[in-house]
């Protein structure tokens, strides 16, 4: 077959796909898009990664007008997000990027996109965010008023509320990527796609002063909630600045936990741990925000690696 006529079909393949789905969804009540959306960028990830990234933008204009006509506003936004994670990434694995670049790349999209759906999309489609923390600290107040007696005047609980929920949207962001990465490889293997060699997770490593700078900001972070400066932009960027120590010390508390498991000899549901030190992350977060900080400022790291950890139990997804 001709190589442009297989180009063409392959991209109405995909775009029938998503226009099914969507169809599927819309007399199921949103319920694909709701629990099944990490699936939704592998129709682009196929293409994406055949074609490349330069030749996915027509199918991509064609998925997000599908949307326009037989889905909700809500899922429009979806379907484009993620297809354009699927893009992104496709692209990535057409080039021959490094897995772990690729990979960050899909997790700084996917929080990007994840921080767009709390902030804009929720307000366009009604709900509104500034109220939503207002409810939550009147109802905390309450609450620690009759365990506590009044919260302390200086305690910025109402911007600790809207912090924790940025960090979720970032931290399923995060997983989002990740998600994608595993589910990315397992298809293009499957299709018998010639993909890079997966990279240690041991390898990620950076220098130990980063986990030092990363405990400065997020005990700064805690100081500005205790004791809010008068300055409002020194204050934003502290508890920006804390934020991002957090999810950077928390992030390589989830890799310690898997090269933990590695080095226990766990062979088997290497995704599952992965999928459970995430929810570590989120039900526990300073436990993984001190882990990591162990992780990359002492020599835990060598320790685990001199512990037996072989290059096979090693390997991402």
């Amino acid at each position: 077959m001709n190589n442009s006529v297989r180009r063409i079909t392959d991209g109405a393949m995909m775009i029938a796909i998503v226009g099914a789905v969507l169809l599927i969804d819309r007399q199921l009540g949103n319920i694909l898009t709701g629990y099944f959306m990490f699936l939704l960028p592998l129709p682009m990830v196929f293409y994406s990664t055949k074609y490349g990234m330069k030749d996915s933008w027509v199918v991509f204009v064609a998925m997000v007008l599908i949307s326009f006509i037989v889905s909700t506003p809500s899922t429009i936004f979806y379907i484009a997000s993620e297809s354009f994670l699927g893009m992104v990434y496709g692209g990535g694995t057409h080039k021959h990027m490094q897995p772990r670049r690729l990979v960050m790349l899909c997790m700084l999209v996917g929080i990007v996109v994840n921080l767009i759906d709390t902030l804009v999309i929720s307000a366009m489609l009604g709900y509104d965010l500034i109220t939503q923390v207002n409810e939550t600290t009147a109802l905390y107040n309450e609450y620690f008023s009759q365990l506590i007696g009044q919260m302390p005047e200086n305690f910025d609980f109402a911007g600790m509320v809207r912090n924790v929920i940025l960090l979720v949207a970032a931290i399923t962001g995060i997983l989002q990527g990740y998600v994608t990465h595993v589910l990315s490889r397992l298809l293009l293997k499957r299709l018998r796609f010639q993909v890079e060699p997966v990279t240690p997770i041991s390898s990620y490593y950076p220098p130990k002063w980063s986990a030092i700078l990363a405990l400065a900001g997020v005990i700064f972070y805690f100081i500005t909630m205790a004791n809010p400066y008068e300055n409002e932009i020194l204050q934003n960027v502290l508890q920006t600045a804390g934020m991002t120590g957090y999810l950077y010390l928390a992030f390589y508390g989830v890799i310690a936990v898997v090269v933990l498991a590695a080095a226990r000899g766990v062979q088997r549901g290497r995704f599952l741990i992965v999928l459970l030190a995430f929810f570590l992350m989120m039900t526990m977060p300073m436990v993984m925000v001190m882990l990591g900080y162990l992780y990359i400022a002492t020599d835990m790291h060598q320790r685990l690696m001199n512990g037996g950890v072989s290059g096979n139990a090693e390997k991402d997804e």
